[in-house]
């Protein structure tokens, strides 16, 4: 259900509008912190190192962590999508 309703967008716009009726400004800004998370793990970065740039907790650099470690492949693939839209 959610891939369908995810792929029916056929613009950025459109996409923006989905992410605003679906997640609070905090849960956006939330999944955002998760990929420069991701990020940062990928170019090595330690826990408080990445804590510092994001900023997050060290509590949540750690638990992205644990998932990117576990997901390192997938996660990859789509970083570089996420660091064309952030500007990397």
């Amino acid at each position: 259900m959610l891939y369908r309703l995810f792929t029916s967008v056929t613009s950025t716009q459109e996409l923006d509008q989905l992410l605003d009726l679906t997640f609070t400004e905090s849960e956006r800004n939330k999944i955002m912190e998760r990929w420069r998370i991701f990020d940062a793990c990928d170019r090595g970065l330690t826990q408080r190192e990445i804590a510092k740039q994001v900023p997050c907790s060290i509590v949540t650099a750690t638990r992205g962590a644990k998932i990117f470690k576990n997901n390192k492949e997938v996660i990859q693939r789509m970083l570089a999508e996420f660091r064309k839209e952030e500007g990397f």
